[in-house]
C-alpha cells in the first residue's frame, strides 16, 4: 500500500487505465530477482570467505611472530649470561696472571691448565701478545716457533677478530674458526688485560667449542625446519642450529638476507622481525633479539613453507564444510525457485479468467489461501481506491491544512491536524508557518527535511515539551482571485522518528566506542589516555556527571582515574571501607544499579549524587575494582535498558585493558629487574641512560655516571661460599639504593659492579657525593654467617660533556677511572676529569 504522505489530493479520476511508460525499464521477474539474489548471495560469501581467510592468514602470522620474538628474546638472555659468566671469569683470570704472562710463561700455563680444569666446558685457554704472538697456551707446541695471528698465513683469518678484540673494552665474541690446535670449530672468546694507563698488556683467549654450544639449542622443544642461533651485528655468523660444521660455508662468509636487511633498518631497536630469504637461501619468517652488553644478535626463524601448513590446517576443515554448505544451498535455491516461478506464471495466467474456487493449487496452502482471497477482494480494492483519501485519514492519524504559498500563513486547518500539535484549531488559523514551527533550544525545529520520495518531513515542541514529527504532502491550487495556495496532508510520525533517532544516538554510541577501543589497542602503548578518554566519553554517552575506576588498596577503595565535571571526586583519592559508594548493598554479582539515590539513605546524604551505577571490572574470575557512574539528577524507577547494555560494553572494555596492563607490567619487571638484588639490570639501566641523553639533548639536565666495584669480592666468595656473596649484594644493593643522590637510581651493572645514575651532577659533586655513598659503606658491617665483615668500594666517575656526547663514552671514562682507582689501592672515588 502506498504511503499516505505520497498521495495526491486531487480527485482520481474513475476507470482510467494507467499506460506504459516506453522510455521506463520493465520490472524484474521472480525468476530474474531470484538469479540476482543468488548472485549477490554467492559474491557476498565468497567476499566473507576471503576477509576469513585473510584474517585467519594474519592472525596465524602474527601468533608465529610473536612466539618467534618471545623465544629469540629468551635466547639472548641465556647467551648473554654465557658472555658475561666467561666474560667475569677471564677478567679474575687476568687479575691472576698479573705480569707473569710474559715475564714467566711456565707459570702461566699452570694457571691456564688450572683454569680449563675449572671450566671443562671451554676449549681450553691462551694468552697472546698484542703484536699477535702466542705466549702461553693449554694447547701450544712444545718445540719450536710459537704461532702469531697477524703474521702467519694459516691464521689470516684470525687478524679482523683479533684486531677487533684490542679495540674492545670487555669480552669480543670472534666468528667460528677451524682451530689449528684444537682440531674442530670453534667460537673464539678474547679479553684484553690493560695496564692502568689503557695500554693492552696481552689478550686472554678461550673457546666454545662449536658442537657444545649447538648442544644447547639441540634441548629446546623446537618445531620441524626452525633455526635458531647467534649472529654478529657485523654480517658474522656466530651459531645457527641445525646447521653443524658439516657445513661450514655458512662461517666463512659474511651473512646475507632479510635478517641482515632488518637489522641496517632497525636503528636501535632492541628486537624485531623479518621476512624473506637467509643465509641458507630459505624463505623464512623469524625474528631476532639483541644481547644487551655485545653486538650480537640472537634470532629464530621458520620456513615460510611450514607458516603457510600451519594456516592451511586451521582453516582446511572449516574451509571445506563451508563450501559444501554452499553447494548444497544453491542446489537447493535453484531448485526452488524454478518450482515457484513455473507453478505462479501459470496462476498468474488463469487469475483474470477463472474465480477464486476454480484456481489450481500451487502446492502451496498459505499462496493458495492469498490468491484467492487477492481474486475475491480485487473489486473491494477497486472501489476502495476511489475514496483512498478518505480511507487513509481515517485510517492514519493524518490531518489537512491549507496555507498561503507566498507568507506561509494558516488559512484553515482540521480537527485531526490541531489535535496533533495539542492545540485548538482557532489559535493555528491565521499563524505564519515559520511562527508555529519555531526554533528551540538552538536547533531549528521547523527546518524541513526533504525526502527521497518529494516528501518534507518537519518537527515541533507539544505542549509538554514532547517531540512531534510531521511528514507531509502539499501541491499547489491558484484561486480565483489569482492568489496560490498550498493544501497539505500531515501524518503524525513521531514515534518513527523518535525511535530512530534513539537508534541513531545508541549507533553513534557503540561506534565511537568501538573507535576508541580499536585505537587504544595499537598506538597508546600505556593505556591511560584512552582510559580517561573512554570515562570521559562514557559519562557523557550516559548524560551522567562522574565516571570513576575504583581499585581495591588493603581495604580501602583507590580512585585510579576519575572524570567529574564538578571535581568532587580526584585522581589517586581514596574513600574510606564506611564510604556510601563503597558501602552500598551488592547486587547481581557485585553490580550496582541505583536510578533514584533518594530512597537509600547513606547515598541521600551525598550532596549532589542523584543515581549510582557500580559494576564490577572482571576478568578471568578476576576483581580487580569496580566502574562507578554518577549522576546529578535520578533516572526514575530505573535505568534505560540501552544505557545498562552500554554501561555493560564499558565495564568489559576498562577490565581488559587494565588486565592487559597488569600482564604487562608484570612482564617488563621481570625483563628488567635483577633477579637477585631487586635492582634494575644492565639492560634497562642502558635504556634509562638512553633516554637521560634524548632528554638532554632537548634540554634537559646533564648527568654523571658511577660505576662501583666491591674490593676483593671473590674472597668472599672463596672463603664463605657463593651463598654468602650473593647476601653481600644483597646487603650493598640496600645500601647504595638508601644513599644515592635525589633523582638518581642505581642497577646491578654485572657481578659485583653497580652503576649510579646522578642527574643534574657535574663531575666535581658526583664525586664528592660518591665519596660520602663510599665513607658509608666501609662504615657498614655486613652479616655473612653470623660474622661481620667490613667491604669496601672503589668507584670511578664519568660525566656526559654535551648534547653531542655518547654514553658509550660516558661509560669509558667511569670504568677508566675505575681501574684507576684499584690501581691506587681501592676503597677510593676517582674522576679522570
Amino acid at each position: 500500500m502506498d504511503d499516505p504522505a505520497t498521495l495526491p489530493l486531487t480527485p482520481v479520476a474513475h476507470n482510467r487505465e494507467p499506460k506504459p511508460d516506453p522510455g521506463r525499464p520493465g520490472a524484474l521477474t521472480l525468476a530474474q530477482l531470484g538469479w540476482r539474489l543468488l548472485a549477490g548471495g554467492v559474491v557476498l560469501f565468497a567476499l566473507l570467505i576471503g576477509l576469513w581467510l585473510w584474517t585467519s592468514w594474519i592472525s596465524v602470522r602474527h601468533a608465529n611472530a610473536q612466539r618467534s620474538l618471545l623465544t629469540a628474546s629468551l635466547l639472548a638472555v641465556n647467551a648473554e649470561t654465557i658472555f658475561q659468566r666467561v666474560q667475569d671469569d677471564l677478567m679474575h683470570l687476568g687479575d691472576t696472571l698479573g705480569e707473569t704472562a710474559r715475564d714467566h710463561p711456565e707459570q702461566a700455563v699452570a694457571l691456564l691448565k688450572t683454569f680449563q680444569a675449572r671450566h671443562a666446558w671451554l676449549g681450553g685457554a691462551s694468552v697472546w701478545a698484542p703484536d699477535g704472538e702466542l705466549l702461553a697456551g693449554t694447547l701450544m707446541r712444545s718445540q719450536g716457533a710459537q704461532p702469531n695471528v697477524l703474521r702467519d698465513t694459516l691464521y689470516a683469518s684470525y687478524r679482523e677478530d683479533f684486531q677487533l678484540a684490542l679495540r674492545t673494552r670487555g669480552i669480543s665474541v670472534g666468528r667460528p674458526q677451524e682451530g689449528r690446535l684444537l682440531g674442530q670449530w670453534f667460537i673464539p672468546l678474547r679479553y684484553v688485560v690493560r695496564a692502568a694507563d689503557g695500554r693492552p698488556l696481552y689478550v686472554l683467549q678461550t673457546s666454545i667449542l662449536l658442537n657444545r654450544q649447538q648442544e644447547l639449542w639441540r634441548g629446546l622443544p623446537l618445531k620441524a625446519g626452525t633455526a635458531v642461533g647467534l649472529l654478529r651485528t657485523d654480517g658474522w655468523l656466530i651459531s645457527r642450529y641445525p646447521d653443524t660444521i658439516a657445513n661450514p660455508q655458512i662461517y666463512r662468509a659474511r651473512a646475507r638476507g632479510a635478517l641482515m636487511d632488518a637489522l641496517a633498518a632497525s636503528g636501535n631497536a632492541s628486537s624485531g622481525f623479518y621476512f624473506g630469504k637467509t643465509v641458507d637461501g630459505q624463505q623464512r619468517d623469524g625474528a631476532w633479539a639483541r644481547l644487551g652488553s655485545l653486538p650480537v644478535v640472537a634470532f629464530l626463524s621458520l620456513p615460510h613453507s611450514e607458516v603457510v601448513a600451519e594456516w592451511w590446517r586451521q582453516v582446511r576443515g572449516p574451509l571445506l564444510g563451508l563450501c559444501t554448505v554452499l553447494v548444497v544451498l544453491l542446489v537447493a535455491w535453484i531448485t526452488l525457485i524454478r518450482g515457484f516461478v513455473t507453478r505462479m506464471v501459470g496462476l498468474r495466467k488463469q487469475m483474470n479468467h477463472r474465480r477464486a474456487e476454480e484456481l489450481s493449487s500451487s502446492g502451496v496452502a498459505e499462496i493458495d489461501a492469498l490468491l484467492r482471497q487477492l481474486v475475491r477482494s480485487r473489486e473491494q480494492i477497486r472501489h476502495l481506491a476511489r475514496n483512498r483519501e478518505r480511507a487513509l485519514l481515517e485510517a492514519a492519524q493524518a490531518g489537512t491544512y491549507t496555507r498561503t504559498a507566498h507568507d506561509g500563513v494558516l488559512v484553515a486547518v482540521d480537527a485531526s491536524f490541531a489535535r496533533m500539535l495539542g492545540r485548538p484549531a482557532r489559535r493555528l488559523i491565521g499563524r505564519e508557518w515559520d511562527e508555529l514551527f519555531n526554533t528551540a533550544g538552538g536547533v531549528p525545529i521547523g527546518e524541513a527535511k526533504a525526502l527521497d520520495s518529494g516528501r518534507r518531513l518537519v518537527w515541533t515542541r507539544g505542549p509538554n515539551g514532547e517531540t512531534i514529527w510531521l511528514s507531509l504532502a502539499e501541491h499547489a491550487e491558484i484561486t480565483r482571485e489569482g492568489h496560490k495556495i498550498l493544501h497539505g496532508l500531515a501524518i503524525d510520525v513521531s514515534e518513527r522518528e523518535n525511535l530512530l533517532r534513539a537508534v541513531e544516538r545508541q549507533s553513534q554510541r557503540l561506534h565511537t566506542l568501538w573507535q576508541m577501543a580499536a585505537g587504544s589497542g595499537t598506538g597508546d602503548h600505556d593505556g591511560g589516555d584512552s582510559i580517561e578518554r573512554m570515562l570521559a566519553q562514557g559519562r557523557d554517552a550516559l548524560g551522567l556527571q562522574a565516571a570513576i575506576i575504583c581499585l581495591r588498596l588493603g581495604d580501602d577503595c583507590f580512585m585510579a582515574y576519575a572524570q567529574d565535571i564538578h571535581g568532587r571526586f580526584e585522581q589517586g583519592q581514596t574513600l574510606a571501607p564506611n564510604h556510601p559508594l563503597c558501602a552500598c548493598e551488592n547486587h547481581e554479582n557485585g553490580a550496582l544499579w541505583i536510578a533514584d539515590a533518594s530512597r537509600h539513605p547513606g547515598l541521600a546524604e551525598a550532596a549532589g549524587i542523584g543515581c549510582v551505577i557500580r559494576l564490577p571490572l572482571t576478568l578471568s574470575h578476576q576483581t580487580m575494582g569496580c566502574l562507578l557512574l554518577l549522576g546529578d539528577v535520578p533516572q526514575g524507577d530505573d535505568f534505560d535498558p540501552v544505557d545498562r547494555q552500554y554501561a555493560e560494553l564499558l565495564a568489559a572494555w576498562f577490565a581488559r585493558v587494565l588486565h592487559d596492563r597488569s600482564q604487562r607490567d608484570t612482564l617488563l619487571s621481570q625483563a628488567y629487574t635483577d633477579g637477585l638484588t631487586g635492582l634494575l639490570n644492565r639492560r634497562a639501566a642502558q635504556l634509562r641512560m638512553d633516554e637521560a641523553l634524548q632528554q638532554m639533548r632537548r634540554g634537559g639536565p646533564s648527568f654523571s655516571v658511577a660505576l662501583c666495584d666491591l674490593d676483593h669480592f671473590k674472597q668472599v666468595n672463596d672463603e664463605y661460599g657463593h651463598a654468602a656473596g650473593d647476601s653481600v649484594l644483597r646487603q650493598m644493593a640496600s645500601t647504595l639504593r638508601q644513599g644515592v643522590p635525589r633523582n638518581g637510581w642505581v642497577a646491578r651493572w654485572g657481578g659485583e659492579e653497580f652503576l649510579i645514575m646522578m642527574p643534574g651532577f657535574d663531575t666535581a659533586t658526583a664525586a664528592a657525593a660518591m665519596d660520602v655513598l663510599r665513607q658509608r659503606v666501609s662504615q657498614r658491617a655486613f652479616l655473612v654467617s653470623e660474622r661481620s665483615l667490613h667491604i669496601t668500594l672503589s668507584i670511578g666517575i664519568g660525566t656526559l660533556q654535551g648534547p653531542q656526547d655518547e654514553i658509550v663514552r660516558v661509560l669509558t671514562e667511569a670504568d677508566d677511572s675505575l681501574y684507576e682507582a684499584k690501581g691506587q689501592g681501592r676503597n677510593r672515588v676517582i674522576a679522570m676529569r
